[in-house]
């Protein structure tokens, strides 16, 4: 099992060319942050969308190669999410950072945690969960990583623009994990709680049920005019928050 005393964590940039505050607010961060620390953890949507790895922009190139940077004094982990799910293996190489399943256990302390992107939490989203199940599929993903480029970066701007449309609609913009999914998630295990992002409610939650010790739910805030990280110091944990345009990074 992955085990720090020291890390910080991470999710929701959606990290683009159309937000250069957000990328320089995350060169930042590794800079006066996560560069202090054992080990940087990115809890996916790291970007606002990725078409495959053979895609990169000049912005994922220098992203890449902060990250490797970084990783010669601080671990670098990453894990997708449903914005960037078809990130893999060659790019987390090139950052050379180690590539998470979602969900992966680890060890912050004396105390374990799951971390999760929190996507497939969202079981009250019956229509997002079918589609995830299949563009999320081994053979699925597959397919779309041999198509050609042009196809696919149509297919993300098709994606983007039908998420923006639903935002657009009465139904809440975010839909909440379900307590139930979390309650299964951490069920007969030992873990101190769990930590996601995706909701983009960042927040401290008591976990309670019939013969499970409490647990905590903690969620971690997204990226746009606030920037948030979950910091960990042996068994002392603490939620963060900054301006992205003033970039004073501090304890919130």
């Amino acid at each position: 099992m992955i085990h720090h005393r020291r890390a910080v964590l991470i999710s929701d940039l959606h990290l683009s060319e159309s937000r250069p505050d957000l990328v320089r607010a995350f060169y930042a961060f590794l800079d006066d942050v996560a560069s202090q620390e054992e080990a940087l953890f990115i809890l996916g949507d790291f970007f606002e969308y990725w078409v495959g790895d053979d895609a990169t922009s000049s912005l994922h190139d220098e992203i890449a190669r902060r990250l490797h940077q970084l990783s010669e004094t601080t671990a670098v982990y990453l894990m997708v999410g449903n914005r960037d799910f078809a990130l893999g293996y060659h790019y987390a190489k090139r950052c050379n950072a180690t590539l998470l399943p979602d969900p992966t256990p680890v060890q912050f302390g004396a105390q374990t945690w799951l971390l999760s992107h929190g996507d497939r939490l969202c079981t009250d989203d019956r229509g997002y969960q079918r589609y995830r199940a299949i563009i999320q599929s081994s053979a699925v993903l597959s397919t779309l990583r041999r198509l050609p480029l042009a196809w696919r970066l149509a297919l993300a701007e098709r994606l983007r623009k039908a998420s923006k449309d639903r935002n657009r609609t009465d139904a809440p913009r975010y839909i909440d994990v379900n307590q139930k999914a979390v309650k299964r998630a951490l069920k007969g295990t030992r873990h101190a709680g769990l930590i996601h992002g995706h909701t983009h409610m960042a927040d401290w939650h008591r976990i309670s049920d019939d013969n499970e010790p409490d647990r905590e739910r903690l969620v971690m805030g997204d990226w746009d005019k606030l920037g948030w990280y979950l910091k960990f110091e042996q068994n002392c944990k603490t939620l963060n928050r900054f301006s992205i345009a003033q970039l004073a990074f501090g304890q919130d």
